[in-house]
């Protein structure tokens, strides 16, 4: 076991999870329903990064912050046009929570009908990768944990230090006591919105930049980014990033275990290595989620 390679392949895939994680947490702490659209959201960014990139030749630092851009618009619409107007007729968090897995399932197939199943790969060259302490890394791999490390950071002073994270924080703590001190809640929600669906598309790009980008990815990931959102206390920024974290770490960790001595007995039977596909990732994030719920449903960092 390289316990080099596991950390370092720990920091890229918890650098992906962990920004779509502060973004479906954002809106459950703000709006207290699970927002199942939040992958589609992302994948539907990160397509429109593939036609900035791909289509009109522009950078892919560039292409990203664009389509960000242009899907924390997209957020303001579908909530302005949806969740708004249940929200003025007090629909439960429930009723909220169904109608965000209709909105995924149409995002989802209005992308299948616009850029049709086929995976995509942004353009991005070969990239021979470097050896650090004995594991490999590539150059694009290294952009991610930065790119990663900087969102958060930058998340962090957003919170803490400008007038819109004091604000969302107070309609968090108290919205009626936030709304008496003439704090306009639905300007904040429309930025709430904004900012999470674009840190939403800054992560699923990372993970269609190292992986494969199709339509269908949202689906695929939204078990891990739920998960990791639980796992660290669901309506809590800085447990989404440790959640994610943790998430990543168990996963790279089990991949990386060989089954074989315990299939062995002790040497009862004679069988080579054995060790789990990484097909079966998802699994393992189901089986943590399982546990979280079952023994700390409040996540490590419990929202106060």
């Amino acid at each position: 076991m390289d316990i080099a390679q596991i950390l370092i392949n720990t920091l890229v895939r918890a650098a992906e999870l962990s920004l779509l994680a502060i973004g479906l947490t954002m809106v459950f702490d703000i709006l207290k329903f699970a927002n199942f659209a939040h992958t589609d959201y992302a994948v539907l960014g990160a397509l429109f990064a593939y036609v900035f990139n791909r289509i009109l030749g522009l950078n892919l630092f560039l292409a990203i912050i664009l389509a960000a851009f242009v899907t924390g618009w997209v957020g303001i619409l579908i909530d302005q046009a949806i969740f708004k107007r249940l929200r003025k007729i007090g629909a439960k968090p429930v009723t909220l929570m169904i109608t965000s897995m209709g909105t995924a399932i149409a995002l989802r197939n209005l992308m299948r009908l616009i850029w049709t199943s086929h995976t995509k790969t942004y353009a991005i060259p070969l990239q021979k990768p470097l050896e650090i302490l004995g594991a490999r890394i590539t150059p694009l791999q290294i952009g991610i944990i930065v790119v990663g490390l900087l969102s958060m950071i930058a998340f962090h002073l957003l919170l803490h230090r400008t007038t819109f994270g004091k604000a969302l924080r107070a309609i968090s703590d108290n919205s009626d006591l936030a709304n008496a001190c003439a704090i306009d809640s639905e300007k904040m929600i429309k930025r709430m919105w904004f900012l999470a669906s674009a840190y939403g598309v800054i992560g699923g790009s990372m993970i269609a930049m190292e992986h494969l980008l199709y339509p269908r990815l949202g689906f695929d990931i939204i078990i891990p980014v739920f998960c990791a959102t639980i796992l660290g206390g669901i309506g809590n920024p800085y447990g989404a990033m440790l959640g994610a974290l943790t998430l990543a770490f168990a996963e790279n960790l089990i991949l990386a275990l060989d089954l074989a001595p315990l299939i062995n007995l002790g040497g009862l039977f004679n069988v080579g290595s054995i060790q789990i596909s990484t097909g079966y990732k998802p699994a393992i994030s189901f089986m943590i989620l399982i546990i979280v719920l079952l023994f700390k449903p409040t996540g490590i960092l419990r929202k106060k």
